[in-house]
């Protein structure tokens, strides 16, 4: 589950940056090449429509997708020609077999294996590279959270664009970096409750005194403020929630949120089915790509670029995202694909999706390539304000 990775960023960051300092100099047992398109890759042209800063190709399923299709099943049949047909995914959480068994009943030939390595999966990826182990073949995060991967050049070198991808999904990361997912920003609460203010200046108000949470590893919710403001006015916001008593760091925010004893909880998407709980986008929210790839030192490439596209953009697997509690997850969809994909949501994957999607169009800060070191420092800045 990706959107626990990036809310920890600064802590996954700093252990990750140790290894690899610890790493660079061991002998790298060579990894198979790049994957070649299958025959030549027409490109077609984006129906665009603007998303907030993202760029949503509407014609997506009816021009482009026919061509990933394509490039997907000619992935395929090299996929289980590789290390036996074996596909390695590791990630914060390990796949829930329901979602192996959707890939399955497509690429029935490919076995996966998964592991679920919450703040080791940077270090596991670094050390099977060091020692030549067998290494997970697929990586993902968002540009802070897969910072170290980045700049240590741990993401194979894919042009997504030539399988079919739109170039304009591809402006925002790096262009290996397949966008698959989003997640941002946004107040929880309980609607039975309490009514909440549309900025995180708002809950300076004396009617949230001993109203609000947030998790002691969440301050990337702060960040976007510090980005419009300034770091100065954002640790200063931070300093005036926790001394008036307003704000308070828990680990546990669901339990309260659900029983109203604390009402607000600051964090990103909703994943409490409880009908009285709703998310808002606020004022200064910051909404965040994520992106799958390949592992650089991984033993089976076809399949983690088949795995890739096919997450992020299967539109049967996507319906079942948005529309079966079984596969909703705390990530929305790319905002690129069609409004078609976000307007089949029901449940929780609906009130998510509508609340970021509603972020988004009032003006959210979305990390980029260029802009993520400074996202990462401010990043630390909340931290040391909001836990120091």
């Amino acid at each position: 589950m990706k959107a626990l990775r990036t809310r920890r960023a600064p802590i996954v960051l700093a252990a990750a940056g140790t290894l690899l300092l610890s790493s660079c100099a061991a002998q790298q047992e060579e990894a198979p090449g790049a994957v070649a398109p299958t025959g030549d890759s027409a490109q077609a042209t984006c129906d665009a429509v603007q998303v907030g800063e993202f760029t949503r190709c509407e014609n997506f399923y009816e021009d482009f997708w026919p061509e990933i299709d394509r490039q997907m099943d000619a992935l395929y049949e090299q996929a289980k020609t590789v290390d036996g047909g074996r596909l390695v995914i590791w990630d914060w959480y390990e796949l829930a077999p329901e979602v192996i068994a959707e890939f399955n009943k497509r690429y029935p030939d490919l076995e996966i294996e998964t592991r679920g390595l919450t703040y080791n999966l940077p270090s596991a990826v670094i050390s099977a590279k060091a020692t030549g182990a067998r290494n997970t073949d697929i990586l993902s995060g968002s540009l802070v959270s897969a910072a170290a991967m980045t700049d240590e050049g741990y993401w194979a070198d894919v042009d997504w664009t030539e399988f079919g991808v739109p170039e304009e999904f591809l402006t925002i990361g790096a262009p290996e970096m397949l966008p698959d997912s989003i997640n941002g920003s946004l107040m929880q609460y309980n609607t039975d409750k309490i009514e909440v203010p549309s900025s995180l200046e708002g809950l300076v108000d004396p009617t949230y005194e001993g109203k609000a949470s947030i998790a002691s590893y969440n301050s990337i919710v702060f960040a976007a403020y510090g980005m419009a403001n300034g770091e100065e006015a954002m640790v200063d916001l931070i300093a005036d929630l926790k001394s008036s008593g307003t704000l308070s760091v828990l680990e546990d925010q669901n339990s309260p949120l659900s029983s109203g004893d604390v009402p607000i909880a600051l964090g990103q998407t909703l994943f409490n089915p409880n009908p009285s709980l709703d998310v808002e986008p606020f004022e200064h929210s910051g909404v965040f790509a994520q992106f799958s790839g390949v592992n650089e030192a991984a033993s089976n490439k076809p399949g983690g670029m088949l795995w890739s596209l096919w997450n992020a953009y299967d539109p049967d697997w996507l319906e079942l995202r948005m529309t079966d509690e079984r596969f909703a997850t705390t990530q929305v969809p790319y905002p690129g694909l069609p409004a078609s994909v976000f307007e089949q949501a029901t449940g929780l994957m609906k009130t998510n999706a509508d609340a970021l999607l509603q972020s988004l169009e009032d003006g959210a800060m979305i990390e980029t390539q260029e802009t993520r070191d400074e996202w990462i420092a401010m990043i630390g800045a909340a931290d040391a304000a909001l836990n120091g």
